[in-house]
């Protein structure tokens, strides 16, 4: 009779483990189901994010490849340590779910998962999802600064190898930053050549070819992993190179249409190949200098799979299950505090840019003759998404003295703030930027923390000094503007945002910021109070100090 009753114990098991998963599974679908609907509808429409779903989808793949290790062997779970790295990856969610911050959202899938698989399962079955779990991590986008910060030198960079190549051509090309001109031809080496899509998507497909194709040397991950780079660059130069010389011979059309994405589609599949062959040649070589032992046993193929030796222990089929059940539960929770705790926009009347700024103050009225550059297409593309109104005008005085003033506002400042960095701005559209720095511009009673910069193209020279400003303070650096939007999101509102940004063309970059401050404090002492606020913040005792050490 006890022989039966163990029996049936040992039947139960796998419906208990289902059913644990199918809990888990269901807090975890409550979670990041919504996520991924909403970055299909906009993030993973961008070139440099359309990776995305490729990599969710290997991850499900490679999960289910492991499922045995899911569902078989002896369950040895670690509920201290499990508990622990759940709520920390929940807290994460929460916070990056309700204020709207992508990568802290994408990231606490990785704690929230593993997780719930030492709860259910231990550290053996975490072991054996390490990789998936650490594959997961392409899906999380770089931070925008990161991608500014690597995409500029590598146009600069390819930018430069094709004007060297096209003069040995015997082209009369010349270059200005990331613009390249031949003839009536001027070409602007946009963000997708830099090559920055390539390097993420190959370095993601060369770790997945690896480990499927393992077991392998650190050598050959080594060699592998610095092979890409080259490659990559190498690719995105013969891919700008071949376009330049379809516009210069066929026009932009030709240049801009199917061709465009044609090869970059041929050049990518062309640098994958040689990415194999780099591993094809480094086995090869290293077959020859290790002659194979037939003393090494290979490892067997049940090795993949956890194996039920020993004797089973019965489960505690309430215990178990609870803990199933409160994972899910903890998921439930911080799904509906995410929802609960997302902030709303202040309360108050519209903001109108044209009213607020004047066309005409003191000794300045706007030059209507005389037009702004406008942005390169995929600056404005993303200037459309984060501002909600922009009001770009030149302004000319009795002496002839001519500023640019661009005042752009954005409602929601709950998402990434790439744009607000101006110097990215600049240097997508070709500029050169030089002299970047930070300090002081003293106007309306207040001090404000300005950057400055040098934004040089051609024959062109733009001193340029901006500032941003979100709710009621000027925010200099990424770390500030964060720590704003999370003490502004978690008290419940939605923090504005407010670009100002006031240039003008001139070689003496000192004698130009001197002119931009006067200008400045001219047209604030034009405004209204309530809306020279707006433009450069609540004043506030202490502020000065407080932002002359902060850094971007």
């Amino acid at each position: 009779m006890s022989t039966v009753l163990e029996q049936r114990g040992l039947d139960g098991a796998p419906e208990r483990r289902r059913r644990s998963w199918l809990a888990a599974g269901a807090g975890l679908a409550l979670l990041f189901v919504p996520t991924y609907v909403e970055l299909a509808r906009g993030l993973w429409r961008d070139d440099a994010y359309a990776q995305g779903p490729i990599v969710l989808a290997v991850f499900g793949w490679l999960a289910w490849r492991d499922r045995a290790a899911l569902a078989g062997g002896i369950d040895a779970p670690s509920p201290v340590a499990g508990a622990a790295i759940l709520l920390a990856g929940l807290l994460l969610y929460v916070v990056g779910r309700s204020q709207g911050i992508g990568p802290f959202e994408l990231a606490a899938e990785l704690p929230v998962i593993a997780g719930a698989v030492l709860l259910l399962r231990g550290p053996a079955t975490l072991r054996r999802l390490a990789f998936p779990l650490a594959f997961l991590l392409f899906l999380v986008p770089l931070p925008g600064f990161v991608l500014d910060g690597m995409t500029g030198p590598l146009k600069s960079f390819v930018s430069a190898v094709v004007a060297q190549v096209l003069q040995l051509m015997g082209y009369p090309v010349t270059r200005s930053g990331v613009v390249l001109s031949i003839g009536q031809h001027q070409m602007l080496v946009a963000d997708a050549c830099s090559g920055m899509n390539s390097l993420y998507s190959l370095f993601a497909l060369a770790i997945l070819y690896l480990h499927l194709t393992g077991p392998s040397s650190r050598g050959r991950w080594a060699g592998v992993l610095a092979s890409i780079v080259p490659i990559a660059i190498a690719a995105n130069v013969l891919r700008v190179l071949v376009l330049v010389l379809v516009t210069v011979h066929y026009g932009e059309a030709a240049g801009q249409g199917f061709l465009h994405g044609a090869a970059g589609m041929v050049v990518f599949a062309a640098a994958l190949g040689l990415v194999l062959a780099v591993d094809r040649l480094w086995q090869g070589r290293a077959s020859r200098s290790v002659p194979d032992d037939p003393t090494v046993p290979r490892r067997a193929a049940h090795d993949a799979h956890p194996t039920r030796s020993g004797s089973p222990r019965r489960e505690s089929t309430r215990t178990a299950m609870a803990i199933a059940y409160g994972a899910a539960l903890a998921m439930a929770c911080a799904a509906i505090a995410a929802v609960a705790l997302r902030p709303v926009p202040a309360a108050g009347p519209a903001l109108d840019l044209d009213r607020l700024v004047p066309v005409r103050f003191g000794d300045w009225r706007e030059d209507p003759e005389l037009a702004q550059v406008a942005p390169a297409p995929e600056v404005q593309a993303s200037l459309d998404r984060i501002y909600r109104q922009v009001v770009s005008r030149t302004y000319v005085n009795g002496a002839g003295e001519r500023m640019m003033l661009t005042v752009a506002y954005g409602g929601d400042q709950s998402d990434a703030l790439k744009a607000h960095r101006q110097e990215a701005c600049y240097s997508a559209q070709g500029f050169r930027i030089h002299g970047l720095s930070h300090g002081t511009l003293d106007a309306a009673g207040r001090s404000i923390p300005v950057t400055r910069m040098l934004a040089v193209r051609g024959a062109r020279s733009e001193p340029v000094t901006y500032w941003f400003t979100m709710g009621d303070r000027v925010v200099l650096g990424r770390a500030e503007r964060l720590a704003v939007q999370l003490r502004s999101g978690l008290a419940g509102i939605v923090p504005d945002g407010m670009l100002v940004r006031v240039s003008s063309l001139s070689r003496d970059a000192a004698t130009a910021y001197a002119a931009q401050q006067g200008f400045v404090a001219a047209i604030l002492a034009s405004m209204p109070a309530d809306g020279v606020s707006r433009l450069v913040g609540a004043p506030t005792v202490g502020r000065a100090a407080t932002h002359a050490g902060a850094r971007s």
